[in-house]
């Protein structure tokens, strides 16, 4: 099923086929280029370090209006970063300018390229040297941006911060970091600006082979099976899917990955829609060590290495999603403008949850359904961490969005074997994981963006709060809650934190439409377990991730307000984001707003997560609430394998 789509979405001419909303095809990434050379904004020398579908107009979307084909791009002339629209119908340039305070992001030759200037600067050979290390060929180094802005040359120059690993007697360089030594490079000139050598530690030798891990199998396994003989329950048709009372549009986005658009339920025969668009906005991932080395390790992912691979990596068969799910291919921008095909960058599966839709026993009756989900996945690839990004479709309505982080935690090497009183208390910025191998305390901050257009573009935001309230008088109760609707008028009033003693449920209501019982039709944002950050405003890393104050904001609709970090994350004075755009405190009362919810947990390490960490879940859900007149899956079938 895989060759039908890619055949549909990517390698159609540009006719009337192509959905303003689909992603870019390869004559318009190649249109691109050619406009942007014959104009003379691009030469041999340019570096293509985004290219990226413009979001159409939105109104022109809704309203069915013709709306050009155009792409945002970022381009890099040594230290100049332009950026520029084109317009892929009419091959012009929309607009261009050169950005005096924004950095282009770092792509993979940019990262990787660092590792011969590095290991010929005579201070870190000798700093190497001191650490017994003298074959070089043994010795990966490598330089990364920094998201905030700590140096004053990072105002004026391309910096990155380098450092080192240990190569040989391993198949990658995880847990074999070279402590103590970093650098600050300038990545157009290639000069080492600066050494930085501190402390010494050995480096580990702790075994860190995932990839050749024999199979033991668990005594009693089985195996399992899981088909669909008469093929799968969903449609895709020209870019749209439909499942079962679910329609929604999805593209495959290099910084983000997947963008859902018009995601509507069809409730007796009529489609009413529900979110206009939906996608991880940013991700940040700060460590929680000040030593050398690590106290620049605060990244903003998606904004910051989006160019040097793309956001989403390929997904292996039978491993992340069934082997007959539907997979889907992605053309994404190279450096040198060229679109280059990325294979199974995403799947499509049904499953069944092996739990009721619902149940009820009476009178030694069991009366219920059965339930399946419809399972849209990615998985997000960031040096070291591996998170699978899932958008899971229901069929009362709700969609429960997740992701299970995995992949290698970062450590850090040490000169102390084991903790030395044997308590948890050995290191107070991490855990050992290993011999002489401490697993860094860190944490995980995801933004979803989630434009709700509920029944109409036109919504308010709501808080159900539940109140306490005193019983007077009753000898049976003392005492009840109670619920206090409050709408939310401004920004800053919808600015949430989850607090126990002060519960509320957040939702999107379109005060024009009235269900069955008078109620306005409304969806609920329903968090799961999250967190906040911890570290203080004043940081410039906390300022650059500064969503992660709290676990939800709304602001009006704005097409530019895409990235909850901004748009260029490099070296960035951390000016434009969500929170600065909350301090304006706008109105967001009866019309077109968007939610953005923190998803975000701590980690402090623990020896299980070494040498690869187990998948660790986190989840919320978008509900509705009083948007249907009853339960939507009283009819589901008696039994999965009912024939259509």
């Amino acid at each position: 099923m895989r060759l039908l789509y890619f055949l549909l979405v990517f390698c159609l001419p540009l006719v009337a086929q192509i959905h303003p909303l689909d992603s870019l095809t390869t004559s318009e990434f190649w249109a691109v280029y050619e406009t942007l050379q014959k104009s003379g904004q691009a030469d041999a020398d340019t570096v293509f370090s985004s290219v990226l579908l413009h979001p159409p107009s939105k109104q022109a979307i809704l309203t069915n209006q013709p709306v050009p084909r155009q792409a945002d791009v970022i381009l890099r002339k040594g230290n100049k970063t332009i950026a520029a629209t084109v317009n892929i119908t009419t091959k012009t340039i929309t607009s261009s300018q050169e950005l005096k305070d924004a950095q282009a992001p770092f792509t993979g030759s940019e990262l990787f390229s660092a590792d011969g200037p590095i290991k010929k600067d005579p201070r870190v050979i000798e700093a190497l040297k001191k650490r017994g290390l003298t074959d070089l060929r043994t010795v990966q180094c490598l330089a990364l941006p920094v998201a905030y802005r700590s140096t004053p040359e990072q105002a004026t120059q391309r910096i990155g911060f380098g450092s080192c690993s240990k190569t040989n007697g391993t198949l990658h360089t995880w847990g074999r970091s070279i402590e103590g030594l970093t650098i600050q490079m300038d990545m157009v000139t290639n000069k080492i600006l600066k050494v930085i050598d501190t402390e010494v530690a050995p480096v580990p030798t702790a075994d860190n082979n995932y990839e050749e891990i024999p199979e033991v199998p668990r005594p009693h396994t089985t195996p399992i099976s899981t088909s669909q003989p008469m093929g799968p329950g969903y449609k895709i048709d020209k870019g749209e899917i439909s499942w079962q009372n679910w329609q929604f549009r999805m593209r495959l986005d290099q910084r983000v990955g997947t963008v859902l658009n018009l995601v509507k339920v069809i409730d007796k025969g009529k489609p009413r829609s529900v979110m206009y668009e939906g996608h991880v906005s940013e991700l940040f991932v700060p460590y929680m060590d000040p030593a050398n080395g690590w106290n620049n390790r605060a990244f903003i992912d998606a904004g910051q290495f989006y160019a040097t691979s793309p956001f989403i990596k390929p997904l292996k068969i039978g491993l992340d999603c069934p082997a007959h799910a539907t997979y889907f291919d992605a053309l994404f921008s190279t450096d040198s403008g060229s679109p280059k095909l990325h294979t199974n960058m995403a799947c499509l599966f049904e499953r069944s949850l092996d739990t009721p839709a619902w149940r009820h026993g009476e009178d030694g009756q069991i009366y219920g359904r059965p339930n399946r989900q419809l399972i849209l996945r990615t998985a997000a690839v960031i040096g070291n961490y591996d998170y699978i990004m899932d958008w899971r479709f229901d069929p009362d309505g709700t969609i429960e969005v997740a992701v299970g982080a995995t992949g290698v935690i970062e450590t850090k090497a040490t000169a102390q074997k084991l903790p030395p009183d044997h308590s948890h208390n050995a290191t107070d910025t991490g855990q050992y994981v290993a011999e002489h191998t401490v697993g860094v305390n860190h944490d995980h901050y995801f933004s979803y963006r989630l434009d709700m257009d509920v029944d109409g573009a036109s919504n308010s935001f709501m808080l159900h709060k539940m109140v306490p309230k005193r019983i007077e008088n009753d000898p049976m109760r003392k005492s009840i809650w109670v619920t206090q609707p409050t709408m939310a008028a401004t920004e800053k009033e919808a600015i949430l934190d989850i607090d126990l003693a002060k519960p509320s449920m957040w939702m999107f209501m379109n005060p024009a439409v009235k269900g069955p019982l008078s109620y306005p039709t409304a969806y609920e944002i329903m968090p799961g377990a999250t967190a906040k950050s911890l570290m203080s405003p004043d940081d410039p890393t906390q300022q650059i991730g500064s969503f992660s104050e709290h676990q939800f904001y709304v602001t009006p609709y704005n097409a530019n307000e895409r990235y909850a970090s901004g748009v260029y994350v490099t070296s960035s004075p951390a000016k434009d984001g969500l929170t600065d755009w909350v301090k304006a405190n706008r109105s967001i009362a009866n019309t077109d707003i968007v939610g953005w919810y923190t998803l975000g947990f701590h980690h402090i390490t623990r020896a299980e997560d070494w040498p690869v960490m187990p998948a660790m879940w986190h989840s919320f859900l978008i509900r509705p609430f009083h948007f249907f007149d009853k339960n939507p899956v009283l009819d589901l079938p008696k039994s999965l394998n009912t024939k259509p």
